[in-house]
C-alpha cells in the first residue's frame, strides 16, 4: 500500500492496522509529522515543566496566556 500524504511505501502490517481502526494510511514519517507547542509552565516552585500542547490554535492560546501569567 502507499501512504496518502506522500505516496511512500507503508508496511502491510501497519496499513492492515490502520484500516481497521478507520485511520487514513500513513507512513511512518508521515504519521509523526504533527507540529508541537511547548510552553514552560511556571506553576511550581521547585522547578518549572514542560507542556506540551498540539497544534490546536485554541490550545496555543490557552498554554500562551497561561505562560505569560505565570512567568
Amino acid at each position: 500500500m502507499s501512504c496518502v500524504n506522500c505516496g511512500g511505501f507503508v508496511d502491510p502490517e501497519r496499513a492492515e492496522a490502520l484500516t481497521e481502526f478507520g485511520k487514513p494510511v500513513t507512513c511512518k514519517g508521515c504519521s509523526m509529522d504533527t507540529p508541537r507547542v511547548c510552553f514552560m509552565d511556571y506553576s511550581h516552585k521547585t522547578a518549572p515543566s514542560l507542556v506540551v500542547v498540539g497544534n490546536n490554535p485554541e490550545q496555543v492560546r490557552l498554554a500562551s496566556n497561561a505562560y505569560r501569567r505565570r512567568r
